[in-house]
């Protein structure tokens, strides 16, 4: 194995969802990757807002609000996300929950 070459768990994506919603934070051997995916989340945003070069723009050069909407756009795409997994947990919970209510309701 190459000296670079960081061993994840391979976790499942809802393995994952549990883990992080339950302490609140990236697991470590995830953390090298947070950085690197978030600076190439921004460049996928500025570039969606039409500042495809973002990665080598002076951003002193930018105004506030070119930088503010970057900013902004990522983080009302990372909200959105994670409504979408609260919304998911949460429907299959009642699911689940509907589903062993019924159960209990059943003759033997």
């Amino acid at each position: 194995m190459e000296n670079n070459v960081v061993p994840v768990t391979n976790y499942s994506l809802p393995e994952l969802f549990k883990v992080t919603s339950a302490t609140g934070l990236v697991p470590g051997e995830l953390q090298p990757y947070v950085n690197p995916a978030l600076e190439e989340f921004k460049n996928e945003m500025a570039a969606e807002l039409g500042m495809p070069d973002y990665a080598h723009i002076d951003k002193g050069e930018l105004s506030s609000r070119q930088n503010g909407k970057v900013g902004g756009g990522m983080t009302r795409k990372m909200v959105a996300f994670a409504e979408a997994v609260l919304a998911w947990h949460y429907r299959n919970k009642m699911l689940g929950d509907a589903a062993n209510n019924h159960r209990e309701l059943l003759p033997e």
